[in-house]
């Protein structure tokens, strides 16, 4: 496995079953909690929130797929 790939792995690990925020091609940021992921980077969130500046609209499970992540990052509920 490539050494950036690890990282990204370890930082994953570390951030299971915690909040974290997801910034998507799209504009839409979604936080959620993080409880599951591949090796595409596909997520698992639940507790679901898409925030933007309208307003958020909460869901329950999500899974979003990994090619359509610009950046995942930890994040304050």
């Amino acid at each position: 496995m490539p050494r950036c790939m690890e990282i990204i792995n370890e930082e994953l690990q570390k951030n299971l079953n915690k909040v974290i925020l997801v910034k998507l091609r799209n504009g839409a940021e979604v936080r959620g909690v993080l409880v599951g992921y591949d090796q595409h980077l596909n997520l698992i969130l639940t507790n679901t929130e898409e925030i933007n500046p309208r307003g958020g609209f909460k869901s329950g499970l999500m899974v979003i797929r990994g090619d359509t992540i610009l950046f995942i990052s930890p994040s304050q509920a």
